[in-house]
């Protein structure tokens, strides 16, 4: 999968500006910063003692060698050529300017560097400081990566920074008005911020004259002040879901033309305090490329101009291609997956029989108000035929429904052209599209975005029923794993039930595994049938075959395992292949006869 995000990445503004991507060869020029004692105490909260400093350093202390350290890393490991030095450990410019210009000197003896960025704090720019850069940027182009971390002023004094809002203003509009090049650097999750402030910050920054701005999630690293704060009394920290979720509402408010350096930092694994992820950085990456191509969300999208005309969508963009099914209503073919959302047999019609008529809808409906969580909605199907039922008996329906894709909402908003007498589809659809929730005649749907496997732990109550509709389990495994059964359980109510047109054989071991008692619902557009998955062992009425329950004890009943909710899906399979290899039972000669079927 591409890891390719709709952002002004800094390395393409760097390949525009300099004909070639600049490496960054971090330096450590041995200073502090104008709050530290002379012992290293003190200083920024989130600081380590170290002043931030780079690893592929190590303890290589003289500048020579620290500059031929990183220019051979990045050679080896980038196939560099060309460089920026940056000066990244404390504050590089709280120093005498006699020391400045003498470790400028020598990084200028290698050639290959053709800029020089400060890493620095916004009170640390004093007048002769920014004299000399300004007849340094003559020579040679010079970057300033100011640490402005907030723009919110109890924050700072919160964090020990030493200087206000205002000091960084006034700097970036110093430093803009001598044409030095400028990177805003923010932490997102500093303690008592909110989304709201945290967007508040971008907003100001990005009105200010930057050149760039560099994103960090929050890490404590150990023996910080903050990190000893953190275990004293704990306060939120962002997981990879939550950060994901955070960018996804910042990005669209940081201009195009602006280059985002970084989205995430990272801290050796023996220094880190919390948090804790399992995704790496480039896995984090690729999921955030995912979540933005799901969302239709892209760098700047929420400042454009609305008003301008807008190219009109047609059902033939995307990955998505209209198909008629045999009942006469549509669906989908995702190229993407290479799978249609719905049985060929019938769109409407497997809504129906795989999920309304198995629950026994009509009867829950007229014995008081049903709570539905409809989960991967896509083209709307089972949430709508719901909502008619509903309609017709007279009772009031509430669902919440997840979905990730909305580029497929928007198009069956488009194509889908079903006649009823309750309500219009196209105009529900539209509705949930733009505004997330739609309310008519009684009922209600709410749509969340996003992946399920987080979404649904921020669900409230318990639902009567669950419809799991997701692609199959060589798709979209993430949805059909034990540890999402895991989640879903304690939403359920007790006299609820779950119901899928999946019958693989995994999936109903997984579902045993998370506790639920399982049966087999009547099949449609194939020879098997689906599962019912229920608290409540009173609720399955027809027992599954045979043969399953003989195979979800051999290895083909190892379920699949996502146990932090972060793996992809190509990772969930590959792990249950691992597992299948160790663990692999031999069938029996006396396995019992069956009409083989598929499993998904």
């Amino acid at each position: 999968m591409s890891c390719k995000i709709d952002i002004y990445e800094y390395r393409d503004y760097l390949q525009k500006r300099y004909g070639e991507i600049l490496y960054r060869v971090p330096i450590d020029s041995g200073g502090t910063c104008p709050h530290r004692n002379t012992s290293g105490s003190g200083g920024c909260t989130f600081c380590p003692a170290d002043g931030a400093r780079a690893v592929q350093l190590g303890k290589t202390k003289e500048l020579r060698d620290q500059i031929n350290t990183g220019i051979r890393f990045a050679t080896r490991r980038y196939k560099a050529t060309a460089f920026m030095a940056y000066l990244q450990t404390f504050t590089s410019t709280y120093d005498s300017l006699l020391s400045i210009e003498n470790q400028v000197n020598i990084i200028r003896e290698t050639k290959e560097i053709k800029a020089i960025a400060f890493g620095t704090r916004p009170d640390c720019l004093q007048h002769h400081v920014i004299d000399y850069l300004t007849e340094l940027n003559r020579i040679i182009d010079v970057w300033v990566e100011l640490g402005v971390q907030t723009s919110h002023n109890p924050t700072l004094t919160r964090i020990n920074r030493g200087h206000d809002w205002q000091c960084s203003k006034d700097a970036i509009i110093t430093l803009n008005n001598r044409g030095i090049s400028t990177v805003a650097h923010l932490i997102l999750g500093l303690p008592g911020e909110t989304i709201q402030t945290m967007q508040e910050t971008i907003s100001a920054v990005c009105a200010l004259p930057i050149d760039a701005i560099k994103l960090h999630n929050l890490h404590l690293v150990k023996d910080t002040r903050l990190a000893h704060e953190y275990q004293k009394s704990p306060f939120p920290l962002f997981d990879e879901h939550e950060y994901c979720n955070l960018l996804l509402e910042l990005l669209p408010s940081i201009p195009e033309h602006i280059p985002i350096v970084r989205l995430t930092t990272d801290t050796a694994e023996e220094m880190l305090v919390a948090p804790h992820w399992t995704m790496s950085k480039g896995q984090f990456r690729k999921y955030l490329a995912k979540q933005m191509r799901a969302q239709g969300i892209a760098q700047g999208i929420a400042l454009r101009d609305h008003a301008a005309p807008v190219k009109a969508a047609y059902l033939s963009d995307g990955p998505d291609v209209l198909v008629t099914t045999k009942d006469g209503s549509v669906t989908f073919y995702n190229e993407t997956i290479k799978e249609h959302y719905h049985t060929l047999a019938g769109a409407r019609s497997e809504a129906e029989n795989k999920y309304i008529i198995p629950a026994q809808l009509d009867r829950r409906l007229k014995h008081g108000p049903v709570r539905l969580l409809d989960i991967c909605f896509g083209l709307g199907y089972n949430s709508l035929l719901s909502c008619e039922r509903a309609m017709k008996v007279g009772e009031p329906l509430e669902i919440v429904a997840l979905e990730m894709d909305k580029n497929v909402v928007k198009k069956a908003a488009l194509g889908l052209q079903e006649q009823t007498t309750f309500f219009n589809w196209q105009k529900c659809l539209d509705t949930l599209y733009r505004d997330g929730e739609w309310q008519e005649n009684g009922c209600r749907i709410r749509l969340i975005w996003g992946d399920a496997r987080h979404t649904a732990k921020k669900l409230n109550g318990t639902f009567n029923l669950i419809w799991l509709d997701a692609f199959s389990t060589q798709r979209n495994s993430e949805l059909w794993t034990v540890d999402f059964f895991n989640i879903l359980r304690p939403l359920l109510a007790a006299d609820g039930a779950l119901f899928t047109y999946c019958a693989a054989i995994p999936v109903r071991s997984g579902l045993v595994e998370a506790g639920f008692h399982i049966g087999e619902t009547d099949p449609f557009g194939r020879e098997r049938g689906g599962t019912i998955a229920s608290c409540s062992v009173e609720l399955i009425q027809r027992k599954i075959p045979e043969r399953d329950s003989f195979l979800m004890n051999t290895s083909r009943g190892i379920p699949y395992r996502d146990p932090n909710g972060t793996q992809t899906n190509r990772e969930i399979l590959r792990a249950r292949e691992y597992e299948i290899v160790r663990r692999k039972t031999p069938l029996s000669a006396s396995l019992p006869s069956s009409t083989s079927g598929k499993q998904g």
